[in-house]
């Protein structure tokens, strides 16, 4: 009896284990079709058994898919407010992006405006001062006068002597040397903004791509436990956790879509557009030209916007003292008319000058006091800009230099190495001598990496940007005023 039972079962427990191995390796298999190629890595599908990469470590280019259609369907995807970009829309690229924020974003405007209001301070500030008419009599309402020793037209005007006018002009015109400066940052601003956002982008579709290659793994590991759950191979516990993990993994996949959402309109922002989302034509990935430091720091000191306006509203507020010493200078005002002498009954002709403003009392000290103490805390501020801009640099530097140095290490040897485990791991679990857990802790490690490797790629690239942009951000933060703290301004005629 017993003997004819075991006759029976056996072919069952035969076609168990068969069925079981057929789901791992169809598991596996699965696996390695679903691993497209990433940052840092060649097309990434997992060796399988016996297999090794057919191409040498390379780093793939950013043109891609944020996420394969299908699987956008598999995972609901309810907070996906793009949708799949469409081949219909040409891609942007970066010179697209930069032309569209030079024409459209309202700073570079209000940067241009603030150049043509400081020409017409210039321009006012060297006008002649206008002259004045009126009527003159001498001597109205005496009996001998009758109806007045003389009456007529009177025209009077002021000279201002010293050259005040010219240093008047000259002062507002280093100011308009100052707005250009500003101007050209403002520039800066906006083209470093544009390029910073726009590797963001990148870097956003690549990790969504990373998260949604992790869940298609996790989804058919949470397949298989459904299936050996059912042949009585895996326990409620396993099922438990694998719905977990799946769900979990399926949060990572919303919060990048949701990171390349505000990626985007952060970009868009800088561009001063609303175009829809689509692709970026670019790479994320490229070749590292290091930046030399003492290079950098010349060109920093010597060509900078920052320096260029610190030094133009130095060399104004030079001028402005020579300016308030000339103002002690007494004026010259010039009178003179025409009118009818009632005495000698006839046309006759009148002058008159006189020096105005005599400097008895009010020699201008407090303004010329004020005037120097402009001029010092101007000195002082250009080199607290140098110092501030050196302070900066160096915070960049480090963390450029700390960038690259970690992107060529995962490119030579991290990433290689992970790869390597990864595909010893599979090809061990293709043979049952390794679990599908252990299989799936060896990719996350490879996952986490490639993930680590995007966001040094982003740091190496945001701060060349920088480096080569004089440190400038802030293409929505509007124009900063050129008058420097303290100097007056605030008179019926500039001066």
């Amino acid at each position: 009896m017993t003997t004819t039972c075991s006759t029976r079962l056996l072919p069952a427990a035969l076609a168990l284990i068969s069925l079981v191995q057929t789901l791992n390796s169809g598991l596996a298999a699965h696996a390695a079709s679903s691993m497209p190629g990433m940052p840092g890595m060649p097309g990434l599908g997992m060796p399988q058994a016996g297999q090794t990469p057919k191409e040498p470590y390379a780093i793939s280019g950013t043109t891609i898919d944020p996420a394969p259609p299908q699987l956008r369907k598999d995972l609901r995807l309810e907070f996906n407010v793009y949708g799949d970009p469409t081949e219909s829309q040409p891609p942007l690229s970066l010179p697209d992006l930069q032309k569209l924020a030079a024409e459209n974003n309202p700073t570079l405007t209000q940067a241009r405006a603030q150049v043509q209001g400081e020409l017409g301070k210039a321009k006012q500030a060297g006008l002649y001062m206008n002259p004045s008419l009126g009527y003159a009599g001498d001597l109205l309402g005496l009996p001998a006068a009758g109806a007045g020793e003389w009456q007529g037209a009177v025209v009077e005007q002021e000279i201002i002597l010293g050259g005040k006018l010219k240093l008047s002009r000259q002062k507002y015109l280093a100011r308009v040397e100052a707005a250009k400066q500003q101007e050209k940052a403002q520039s800066f601003k906006v083209s470093n903004d544009v390029q910073l956002n726009y590797y963001r982008v990148l870097g956003a579709v690549q990790r969504l791509k990373m998260q949604h290659e992790l869940w298609k793994s996790i989804h058919d590991h949470w397949l298989t436990v459904g299936e050996m759950s059912n042949l009585g191979q895996a326990n409620e516990a396993d099922r438990h956790m694998a719905n977990a993990t799946q769900e979990e993994q399926r949060l990572n996949v919303l919060e990048s879509e949701n990171e390349l959402m505000y990626a985007w309109e952060n970009l868009m922002a800088v561009v001063g557009s609303n175009i829809p989302y689509r692709r970026l034509d670019g790479e994320l990935d490229g070749t590292a030209q290091i930046i030399g430091w003492q290079r950098i720091v010349d060109r920093l000191i010597n060509d900078s916007p920052q320096m260029g306006e610190a030094r133009a509203k130095l060399h104004s507020d030079e001028i402005t003292l020579k300016r308030e010493l000339r103002q002690k200078i007494p004026n010259l005002v010039v009178s003179g008319g025409a009118g009818y002498d009632q005495l000698d009954k006839g046309f006759a002709a009148r002058a008159n000058a006189a020096l105005v403003n005599i400097p008895l009392f009010d020699r201008n000290q407090g303004t010329v006091q004020q005037a120097r103490a402009d001029l010092d805390r101007q000195k002082a501020q250009v080199k607290l800009v140098e110092l501030q801009l050196r302070r900066k640099l160096a915070h960049l530097y480090r963390e450029y230099i700390t960038a690259i140095q970690h992107v060529q290490a995962y490119k030579q040897m991290i990433l290689p190495e992970l790869q390597a485990r990864y595909s010893t791991m599979l090809k061990s679990y293709k043979d049952t001598r390794a679990d599908w857990p252990a299989v799936l802790e060896t990719q996350r490690d490879f996952f986490e990496k490639r993930l680590a490797f995007i966001h040094y790629l982003e740091t190496w690239r945001e701060h060349e940007v920088l480096l080569n942009g004089f440190l400038l951000t802030g293409a929505l933060d509007a124009p900063e005023g050129i008058t420097p703290p303290g100097h007056i301004d605030a008179t019926p005629k500039p001066r």
